[in-house]
């Protein structure tokens, strides 16, 4: 298998991970390969165990559970569930009863939402149709939701009321997702727009967590939204380059290593 085919594979079970579920014509666009080819990849990935077909497009095995081993295909796809999984385990770990939090956008912040028991009293801001949707039934949860227009291309809702709203709310704390880590440019992400509203949470919170597999080290994406000193804790796994490892502590910044 070439190695752009595993990219491709790895991109559609990450949106799945984002929107739990995805048409054939929604992905092919985002992707900008043809149907077809979106086609052949989800045989594919349902011959592997990792999604399920639906009429028309696919979703996540065993989605709601993540406990599950939902990314089979490959070592690179199946370590990176894994990783974005304990990852999220351990960051629902640092989240107190009654607190209030921010949760990004991104592949790893729902694994932060499901792991959080459901019964713990939170109130909980996020701006991603993926997050809102696993608190929305959630008696316990006051689910605050920064709306505007919906890009499907990045799962994220997106405007100036929702950002202001941001800026007036306090948290205790905001798990933050990036795009790229690099020692000297700071945090990066692809899209200007969740540059924002990253902006906004990192400005209105206590504790500021940066939620990400180490393959986002030593990268830089196109719109910087924070330095790196801003930043109190990372999660991450034992991935990541020692020379980054450094300057973190250097820093004086706590890393926690999710096994």
């Amino acid at each position: 298998m070439s190695a752009e085919r595993k990219n491709r594979l790895k991109r559609i079970v990450d949106l799945l991970v984002q929107q739990d579920r995805m048409s054939v014509k929604e992905i092919a666009m985002i992707l900008t390969v043809s149907e077809m080819t979106i086609r052949r990849d989800l045989n594919t990935l349902q011959h592997e165990g990792v999604i399920t077909r639906t009429h028309g497009g696919a979703t996540l095995y065993d989605s709601t559970n993540p406990g599950s081993e939902m990314y089979v295909l490959g070592e690179q796809t199946e370590k990176n569930a894994r990783l974005k999984s304990a990852i999220g385990q351990r960051a629902a770990a640092l989240i107190e009863p009654k607190e209030t939090i921010f949760l990004d956008s991104g592949s790893t912040t729902p694994f932060i939402a499901k792991y959080l028991d459901g019964d713990t009293p939170l109130t909980v801001l996020c701006y991603t149709f993926k997050n809102a949707s696993i608190f929305h039934n959630r008696r316990n949860t006051n689910l605050i939701l920064a709306g505007g227009y919906f890009h499907r291309d990045s799962n994220v809702f997106h405007s100036h009321e929702g950002c202001e709203l941001i800026k007036k709310i306090r948290a205790d704390k905001a798990f933050i997702s990036t795009g790229g880590v690099d020692e000297h440019l700071g945090l990066t992400t692809y899209f200007y727009f969740e540059a924002d509203i990253k902006r906004a949470m990192i400005e209105s919170a206590k504790q500021i967590i940066l939620v990400t597999d180490s393959s986002k080290f030593n990268k830089v994406s196109i719109t910087h939204f924070a330095n790196l000193k801003e930043v109190n804790i990372i999660i991450t796994d034992r991935g990541i380059p020692d020379g980054i490892k450094a300057a973190i502590r250097e820093l004086g910044i706590e890393l926690i290593i999710a096994d």
